[in-house]
């Protein structure tokens, strides 16, 4: 067995390693958004489920030594094509420059060709290796089974991806990360032909005749495989999609919640013992309940209570889904179909997440239709089997399930009338009907000391199924009340808010993307071109702008982030502003003709628009020598919750002094952030670069927000700012190592 444990523990390892390796590589060519982990899960998920249907293929059709040799065979390509690679790219699967994308139309297909390119055969291989070995041991061994193997493989897939951001990350660049892999794969082809080699025992008749009389598992258990696989997989990429994009797009945010996830499937696989119905029941009914209060909330809440109400949920929600599905698992014969029937559950759950939410959903809705989805299954499987508690007549399940669905409805209605003067009459009237009945049948149940009946059971849940979904739905839909604008597409929830309709002096047009502005303009004529949100006059880009010691010559002005196109209002005739802006649904609500905001359309200024991750069309600029030169460059592309990390690194630095035009050149960065203290960042990256720095921190007043600008420039260039002196502070010495394009560190600056 220590021969097929081994290589099946390497190849789990190996197979998630190399997903971060390679999403980490991809993420800034696709401008840091969340969604490029989804699609590489979307992609490893299809891939793994190719692997399952291949070996189920092969343990169905062809004898064992036929077996072997295809795999051999198809183990041994993969190698040479790693050789291949390397003498194409100069690393053996890392892509090399010339597939950076040209612009961002189709940033999904893009990431799929890409890492089939890079890695498609080897992870193929790895794939297939858990559920084939597993066969073949079960030839060699038929007397032991072959469960244990596959704990062992999820064990290595948490190691693989635990170690990834708590020491791989840290201790070696990503060049070396992926030699160290290619070298365990190396290790893993051995393990493989060691394990073909072992001799395959033919099961005895009797045994032969045994399995072959063993039950067959209906319809029934393939559908319910398939669902519940397919459910945990909408909430491991649902809840990381809501932490990522409320938080950052770091290595760690994936792992975390992929990590519990595979710990379920760990934990559930490897006894019963580990799972238990009645207290994991309690556990996700006030798991459901609760992440209602914390969607409401939202980033209003400290980042510790998010990461851990989401990773609890989704961790008490995986125990319970996988814990049936382990319940559900057949006899060893059947066990390639098992895993094949799971695998495309979490790919069908991969697809709706990564394909089908974005072009159907105006918000990241699919975790609440994952929520209720979850709920509405469990009780589906507990209902269907007359052992679970449903069936016992307890009284608790006929009062708890209502009673902690009324409980939220009732925070959420007095929210609402608080906040917004909504209606939940139509949540509160169920619930309270529901409460009501689960109220009569504990009173009846206690008078007559009788059980509660079956019927009480289905009535209950279903009205409190349609409470919670009625919740839910209302939490989805709040943050798009008074939008008159919305798009969701791979880059982002965008929706525009009109504020104050009937006041002609705060009506208002406010850009959102998920719940944070980025930029509003007031809709009177006098108020179009007033300076609004985070660039007031006394900001630190405003003092850029106004006094730059180039003024009142025209100056040249570069913008990572358009947002609204509100740093436009202060571009002079003869000023050239160029703005850049990976996000095609941006452009179209703040530039052009028929766009929602008219500041880059009332602007003085020359202004123009580059399409495409920043940094990529900087680097591409700066290749060809565009003789466009900066005197002022602004990274406007921080304060969402979720940062772009790639750029803000040395790298990204050297590209953006590369483009001001010297000696005045000024590079401005917003750094105004919930979560993140990005001060100590940009003091170490001053620091490694030789440049003087200035931080200007702007009150809040009638149209603008308070902010936080960090301003840079060679030599002496902010002494020659206009009262730059007076309005601003030096840096703290520099707590933390400049960031890098293969290290980042989050944990030293977020604001617990």
């Amino acid at each position: 067995m220590l021969r097929y444990g081994i290589t099946i523990f390497l190849s789990a390892f190996l197979l998630f390693e190399v997903q971060l390796i390679l999403a980490k590589r991809i993420l800034p060519w696709f401008g840091g958004a969340p969604a490029v982990w989804t699609t590489c899960m979307l992609f490893f998920q299809l891939l793994l489920l190719a692997g399952y249907a291949y070996a189920h293929g092969l343990a169905a059709h062809l004898s064992a030594t036929a077996q072997r040799r295809l795999h051999l065979a198809l183990l041994s390509a993969s190698l040479v094509l790693l050789a291949i690679l390397w003498t194409a790219w100069g690393n053996p699967i890392l892509p090399d420059a010339d597939w950076k994308p040209a612009d961002s139309a189709q940033p999904v297909w893009r990431i799929l060709v890409l890492l089939g390119a890079s890695i498609g055969l080897p992870f193929f291989i790895l794939s297939a290796t858990n559920p084939l070995l597993q066969a073949w041991f079960s030839r060699s061994h038929p007397d032991t089974p072959p469960w244990r193997l596959y704990a062992l493989s999820n064990l290595g897939s948490l190691l693989g991806l635990l170690g990834y951001p708590f020491l791989i990350e840290w201790l070696l660049p990503l060049s070396a990360q992926a030699w160290t892999w290619v070298f365990g794969y190396a290790l893993f082809a051995a393990g493989i032909v060691a394990s073909s080699r072992a001799p395959a025992i033919a099961p005895a008749p009797a045994q032969t005749t045994a399995m072959a009389a063993a039950a067959v598992p209906a319809r029934a258990s393939y559908l319910l495989w398939f669902a519940l696989a397919a459910m945990a997989s909408v909430l491991l990429l649902a809840t990381t999609n809501q932490m990522t994009q409320e938080i950052a797009v770091i290595p760690f945010l994936w792992v975390l919640p992929l990590s519990l996830y595979l710990l379920s499937f760990i934990l559930c696989f490897e006894s019963e013992r580990w799972y238990r119905r009645g207290p994991y029941a309690v556990a996700l009914l006030l798991a459901l309940a609760g992440i209602g209060v914390v969607l409401h909330l939202g980033v209003d809440l400290p980042i510790y209570i998010q990461i851990g109400a989401y990773t609890a949920l989704l961790f008490v929600a995986c125990m319970t889904l996988h814990g049936e599905l382990a319940r559900l698992k057949p006899t060893a014969n059947r066990l390639t179909a098992y895993y094949l029937t799971i695998t495309a559950g979490g790919a069908a759950g991969g697809l709706f997440v990564a394909l089908f939410a974005p072009l159907a959903f105006a918000g990241y809705w699919e975790l609440h239709l994952g929520l209720w989805g979850s709920a509405a299954l469990l009780l589906a499987v507990w209902w269907r089997d007359r052992n679970s508690f449903l069936h016992h007549g307890h009284v608790w399940p006929a009062v708890a399930v209502p009673l902690a669905v009324l409980a939220l409805s009732v925070y959420l209605a007095h929210k609402s009338l608080l906040d917004a003067g909504s209606e939940l009459l139509p949540t509160g009237g169920w619930l309270a009907l529901a409460a009501a009945v689960a109220g009569s049948a504990l009173v009846a149940g206690v008078r007559r000391r009788a059980p509660v009946p079956a019927w009480a059971h289905a009535v209950l849940f279903g009205l409190a199924l349609t409470g919670y979904g009625v919740a839910l739905a209302w939490l989805a839909r709040a943050p798009l009340a008074e939008s008159i604008a919305q798009t969701r597409n791979f880059y982002g929830v965008l929706h525009v808010k009109e504020d104050n309709p009937d006041n002609e002096e705060w009506h208002r047009y406010r850009l959102m993307h998920g719940r944070i502005t980025h930029g509003h303009q007031y809709r009177r004529w006098d108020l179009r071109t007033e300076p609004t949100s985070y660039y007031a006059q006394d900001s630190g880009i405003g003092l850029a702008l106004l006094r730059h010691p180039r003024r009142p010559l025209p100056l040249h002005v570069g913008v990572i982030g358009l947002g609204a196109g509100s740093l436009a209002v202060y571009g002079n005739s003869g000023d050239v502003f160029r703005f850049y802006e990976i996000n095609p649904d941006v452009v179209h609500l703040a530039a052009g003709d028929r766009a929602l905001f008219s500041y880059l359309r009332d602007s003085e200024a020359a202004t123009d628009v580059v399409l495409g991750d920043a940094r990529l069309q900087l680097e591409r600029e700066r290749a060809r020598d565009d003789t466009l030169r900066f005197d002022v460059l602004v990274v406007d592309a921080f304060s969402s919750d979720a940062i772009p990390v790639h750029l803000l690194t040395a790298e990204a630095i050297e590209v953006y002094l590369a483009r001001l035009r010297t000696p005045d050149g000024v590079l401005a960065l917003h750094i105004t952030n919930r979560y993140l203290d990005l001060e100590p960042v940009v003091a170490a990256l001053a620091e490694r670069h030789g440049l003087t720095l200035r931080i200007v921190e702007s009150a809040s007043g009638q149209y603008v927000f308070e902010s936080t600008w960090v301003l840079l420039a060679h030599g002496d260039a902010l002494e020659r700012v206009a009262g730059l002196a007076e309005a601003s502070r030096p840096a703290a010495t520099a707590s933390v190592a400049p960031w890098r394009d293969d290290y980042s560190n989050l944990f030293r600056i977020i604001k617990w």
